[in-house]
């Protein structure tokens, strides 16, 4: 029986230290700790998947390192505890430890059940907010930011920049704006044909 660790980023600028201190006390050796350090990156798993075999234990410090979604974490539970037939434990949900010996099947079932009622319940709500958002948008409601609206100061300023009449230190005097925030509205006033 082999012992593996997976940790991955959960969210952009996320640091792995913790997880990676979690899996200190399994004595897991070093090449076998598996690593996802960008947001949305999965080698580092799939080459751990392919490494897992019957029998062995894969540690993860939250269940939600697995995948993103209950249907992607139902299918990766599965995948490891029933098709693979390893057994995962999670550091921070110790009931969900398969390594129960005579319960590991009602653990895995148990869990799988679960998951799959969230991954239903997650859809339902996915398709429920789809359909509320476009009723709202066939009522009219705008989403989103408001468009910024341009005073005729700025958008003069703006038009004599762009010809040549002014430099960019009047522009900005003229406008009270920093350069790269003049820069931006130049260019959404050129994306609506106002200059």
């Amino acid at each position: 029986m082999a012992k593996y660790a997976y940790a991955r980023v959960l969210q952009k600028g996320q640091s792995l230290n913790k997880q990676l201190q979690a899996f200190s006390r399994f004595g897991i050796p070093k090449d076998n700790v598996f690593v996802d350090d960008k947001s949305g990156m999965r080698e580092a798993y799939g080459n751990l998947i392919q490494m897992l075999k019957k029998g062995d234990l894969l540690v993860i410090k939250t269940l939600n390192a697995l995948n993103d979604g209950y249907e992607n974490i139902s299918s990766d539970w599965v995948r490891i505890t029933d098709v693979i037939g390893a057994d995962i434990c999670i550091i921070d949900m110790p009931a969900l430890d398969t390594r129960a010996g005579e319960d590991r099947k009602v653990i895995v079932a148990a869990v799988t059940q679960v998951l799959n009622y969230c991954a239903e319940k997650e859809k339902t709500q996915s398709a429920l907010q789809a359909k509320g958002i476009e009723s709202a948008k066939q009522r009219g409601v705008k989403f989103g930011r408001p468009p910024t609206e341009y005073s005729e100061e700025f958008i003069e300023a703006a038009r004599r920049f762009k010809s040549g009449e002014i430099t960019m230190k009047q522009a900005l005097v003229l406008t009270g704006m920093k350069q790269s925030s003049f820069y931006y509205h130049i260019h959404r006033l050129e994306q609506t044909s106002m200059i």
